[in-house]
C-alpha cells in the first residue's frame, strides 16, 4: 500500500488526520491477513474479503462494520469498482441506516436548515419524502419561513443522498457540477460525467476531490435502479 498517496486521497476527501490513521490501520490489517494466505493487497477478490470479513466475526459479538468502512474507502482510491462495491455492500448489512441531518450537508444554510427540522423534517428521507410536489415545496417553505429556493436545494440534495455515497460533500459536489436530483443522474454517461465533475473542481476550487470513475460508474448505475421520486 502506497501509505502516503493513500493519506493525501482521504485528506482531500474531507476526512480528519484521525480519521485517516485509522482507516490506513484497517486497511493494513486486511494487508496482513491477505499476506498469511499468500495475497497480495491490491489483488484481492470479493471472496477473499468476505473470508476477511468472516475471520473477524468469528469472535463472538465482534463486527467488521469498521473494517470495511476503511477498506471500502482504499479501494475507492485504487478505483476498484468491484472491491468497493463489495466492501460497502457487506458494511450496510451491518449497519443500521441512520437518518442524515439536514444540516450536514455542506455549504447549506443552516439557519434554514434549522427552520424546516423544527416543522419536523429532520432528515434526508424526510425531505424526499415531504417535498416531493412543487405545491409541497411551497408549503414547506411558508410554514418554516424559508425561501424557496433553500428548500429546493434541500430536496435535491437529499434525493442526491439516496444513492450511497453522496451525503455531505459529494451530494454538493454532484449538485453544483449540474446533476440536479436521482433522475437526472441516471440519464448521465458515467465517462463524461467523471470528466465533468473534475472539470468543475479544477475550475472553481471546490472543497473536495474529484469522484472516481468507479464511484461515477456506481452512482450512476444506482441512480438507473431508483424510481424517480421528485417532481420538478
Amino acid at each position: 500500500m502506497n501509505e502516503q498517496a493513500f493519506t493525501t486521497f482521504l485528506r482531500r476527501g474531507g476526512r480528519s488526520s484521525g480519521a485517516a490513521e485509522r482507516i490506513v490501520g484497517y486497511v493494513q490489517d486486511f494487508e496482513e491477513y491477505l499476506a498469511g494466505h499468500g495475497i497480495e493487497l491490491d489483488e484481492a477478490t470479493p471472496s477473499d474479503l468476505e473470508s476477511y470479513v468472516a475471520s473477524i466475526e468469528s469472535v463472538p459479538k465482534e463486527s467488521a462494520k469498521l473494517d470495511l468502512w476503511g477498506i471500502n474507502y482504499y479501494y475507492e482510491f485504487l478505483d476498484d469498482i468491484v472491491m468497493s462495491h463489495t466492501a460497502r455492500t457487506l458494511r450496510r448489512d451491518r449497519v443500521e441506516p441512520t437518518p442524515f441531518p439536514l444540516r450536514n450537508f455542506r455549504g447549506v444554510d443552516s439557519d434554514h436548515a434549522d427552520r424546516v427540522s423544527a416543522i419536523g423534517i429532520k432528515s434526508a428521507d424526510e425531505m424526499v419524502s415531504q417535498g416531493r410536489t412543487s405545491t409541497a415545496r411551497q408549503d414547506i417553505s411558508r410554514r418554516a419561513a424559508v425561501p424557496l429556493p433553500s428548500v429546493e436545494e434541500l430536496v435535491r440534495l437529499s434525493d442526491l443522498a439516496r444513492i450511497t455515497g453522496l451525503k455531505g460533500i459529494r451530494a454538493r459536489l454532484y449538485l453544483d457540477a449540474g446533476v440536479g436530483s436521482v433522475a437526472d443522474l441516471a440519464t448521465r454517461d458515467p465517462e463524461k460525467l467523471v470528466v465533468e465533475l473534475r472539470t468543475f473542481v479544477e475550475s472553481t476550487g471546490f472543497d473536495g476531490v474529484p469522484a472516481l470513475p468507479g464511484e461515477v460508474r456506481f452512482s450512476v448505475e444506482s441512480a438507473r435502479k431508483l424510481p424517480a421520486l421528485i417532481e420538478w
